[in-house]
């Protein structure tokens, strides 16, 4: 029965990283490294093995772009349908130097640590009241203000 190895071939193409060759060894207990010469059981597991991982890296990518998205939408920036400005924003050295959909998941992780940390400047900002003066004296023509001094507890 001849092998359909389109499927090993796209789960490859999602992991570069991994050396084919390395990965019929591992599952052949170096009996080989061609995949012709691999067993029907053997192939299966590896390919599932592979699958599983594919899935679980793209559920990871999935919820750290939703974070990210989260995160950016609170900054203000609209996130419905709207790539082109999501990308403006991501494209900024500052931010990430790169396209949204181009970001690994360390990039993610490391965008929405810089989101959090300009909501929470930004959020400090607002709380901390401009001083703002008080009138002590009020005549006609002549107004004295004086900032409101902190009461010592």
């Amino acid at each position: 029965m001849k092998r359909d190895y389109r499927q090993l071939f796209a789960l490859l193409k999602l992991h570069p990283q991994v050396d084919k060759d390395e990965l019929v060894l591992q599952y052949t207990d170096g009996r080989t490294s061609h995949l012709k010469e691999m067993k029907d059981k053997e192939y299966a597991l590896m390919l599932s093995d592979l699958d599983a991982v594919t899935d679980q890296s793209h559920t990871e990518l999935k919820r750290w772009r939703s974070s990210a998205l989260l995160r950016i939408g609170r900054l203000g920036i609209n996130t419905i349908d709207n790539w082109d400005g999501i990308n403006a924003f991501t494209m900024s050295p500052k931010i990430a130097g790169k396209r949204f959909y181009d970001m690994t998941v360390a990039d993610l992780q490391a965008l929405v640590r810089k989101c959090e940390m300009i909501l929470r400047t930004r959020d400090r900002e607002e709380e901390t009241p401009a001083a703002e003066s008080t009138p002590i004296f009020d005549r006609p023509g002549i107004v004295v203000r004086v900032r409101p001094t902190e009461v010592a507890s």
